[in-house]
Formats: C-alpha cells, structure tokens, sequence
C-alpha cells in the first residue's frame, strides 16, 4: 500500500508531466524559427483588379520609390483578375536600373498588377490607362508594415 505523501508526491508528478506534455506542443509551435503561423489570408485581405483596360494596349511603366528613386531589378506581375480568390497569371517581368518596366501588349479586362513581390510595398489600389492604345504607368511605391499579421501572407 501506497502512503500518503507517496501519492500525493506520485499525483503531482503526473499532472506536471501532462501539463508539460500538453503545453509542449504550442510552446514549439509559438517559439520555432522558420514555421509558418497559421493566418486566416483570404479574410485579412479583400483584394479588387488595380488595372481595367478597355481594349488592346501597349502596357509598360516606372516603379519609384516614396523618395523618387528608381525601383530597380523589382518583379512587376499581372494576373487576370477572375474574382477575389483567382487569379490567372498573365505575364512577370523585372524592372530596369531606371525602375522602367515593359509588358507588352495586353488585351483588354480586369487585371491585378503587382508592382512589388513582397509584402515591405504597399500595392498600387488603383491604375489608370485612359482609352489610348499606349499606356505608360507611373507607380509609387510606399512602405508597408510587416509587423501586422496580412505581412505573413503570400501577395495576392
């Protein structure tokens, strides 16, 4: 038979030992490098097409910085914008030492430009190409915070 003090010293082992067995798994998951945190996207960012073109154009552009300086060897991509959650990958390029970009021609729809691959820039809400058949955007880039949670996210 098990004295007192035995058991009670055996019953608190045991709840130390499950407490840490339970708590082990969501201290290595809140404390590990290089693991992604599970993020919600989708519903942190409601994203729209940035880039409507009412026939063919000739697309191309400048990226600058808030400061004005060129945005060079940046990755400037446009998708088709389909709905919220799709997106068809059209064309990427990469910008010049003078920030300058050329797409091409590009028929008319919606259509999502990424102007940065990272979540440091803010992406451009709106773009305007008029109606002619040349379009040469001027794009600023402005810094974004990467201490809220949509920083995690993939760019979209």
């Amino acid at each position: 038979m098990i004295g007192y003090r035995a058991y009670n010293a055996r019953m608190k082992f045991r709840a130390a030992f499950l407490m840490v067995a339970l708590a082990a798994p969501a201290m290595a998951q809140s404390v590990s490098p290089g693991q992604p945190v599970p993020v919600d996207c989708e519903r942190l960012e409601r994203i729209k097409p940035n880039l409507v073109l009412s026939g063919w154009v000739l697309l191309g552009g400048r990226i600058r910085d808030s400061n004005g300086d060129p945005v060079k060897g940046s990755i400037v991509e446009l998708r088709l914008f389909e709905n919220e959650y799709r997106q068809t990958f059209v064309k990427k390029v990469t910008t010049d030492d003078e920030g300058l970009f050329r797409l091409g021609m590009i028929p008319k729809g919606r259509y999502r430009l990424l102007a940065s691959p990272t979540r440091a820039f803010k992406q451009v809400d709106w773009l305007d190409c008029g109606s002619g058949g040349e379009c040469s955007l001027p794009i600023v880039l402005e810094a974004d915070r990467t201490d809220m949670p949509i920083a995690r996210c993939p760019v979209r």
